[in-house]
């Protein structure tokens, strides 16, 4: 996959996820995920997907935030054409399987709530066969370089290595195969646990990942309206008597 592509879907894929989210947040949450080892996206490059993303209408302000006495943040919310870019996106790494590369199944890892949950399962068992495929290919390119002339014999271990991730990637498809098909995780269209909602609640990251809200739930707030209103019901204690002079 073009690296390029891999940082906006990245990008797109966590503003949707976080929103409304600033830079900043994007950045730090997204170096948890290791991004720079599996998919290349170095700091800086957050920040330029996410201006290009909004060039292209992809992503929207939102408003900004403030923390302390630090300068205003610019919060970002994905628009309709950007979830419509994203699904393409991440339907095209779902659906095509690389036989040296694990950026897209990556991706597909990372966004996949984004599509349906029929979609998902039918494109992972679509990767199974695919898979199959692809090692019997890499077999038979093995016996190719052995019969070369030219061709070094260890450039075999290039074959066999993609075998080898490619198995690999398949015992993880069959296991979340598995427990996609049992209700684990929340997808497109279907109604999300209140702290499940891979969506993101409406609040901005940053003060949810640094736990500042005040908000009560309804159910919170009606029990202590109850509450207040019993107390102000409730027979007045009696007054102190006063102690009887000795």
């Amino acid at each position: 996959m073009n690296p390029m592509s891999t940082t906006r879907l990245v990008v797109l894929g966590a503003v949707k996820q976080f929103q409304p989210v600033h830079g900043y947040f994007l950045r730090r949450e997204l170096m948890t995920w290791h991004v720079d080892e599996w998919a290349h996206i170095q700091p800086g490059s957050i920040y330029n997907a996410l201006r290009a993303l909004e060039v292209d209408g992809y992503v929207a302000e939102s408003g900004t935030e403030t923390e302390g006495k630090r300068p205003a943040r610019t919060t970002y919310r994905i628009t309709p054409s950007g979830e419509v870019e994203l699904q393409r996106m991440l339907r095209e790494n779902l659906w095509n399987v690389a036989a040296f590369d694990t950026q897209a199944i990556m991706t597909v890892a990372s966004f996949m709530f984004v599509l349906s949950r029929q979609e998902v399962i039918a494109g992972l068992e679509h990767r199974l066969i695919k898979s199959d495929a692809i090692i019997t290919q890499n077999g038979f390119d093995v016996q190719d370089t052995l019969r070369s002339e030219t061709t070094p014999k260890y450039v075999r271990e290039i074959f066999d290595l993609s075998t080898a991730r490619l198995t690999a990637e398949k015992e993880w498809l069959i296991a979340l195969l598995e427990r996609l098909r049992a209700g684990e995780y929340t997808f497109a269209g279907e109604t999300p646990e209140p702290a499940d909602d891979p969506a993101g609640p409406t609040e901005p990251a940053s003060a949810r990942a640094a736990g500042t809200t005040n908000a009560k739930s309804p159910t919170a707030a009606k029990a202590d309206a109850t509450a207040a209103k019993a107390r102000g019901k409730g027979t007045p204690r009696a007054a102190a008597k006063p102690s009887a002079a000795r």
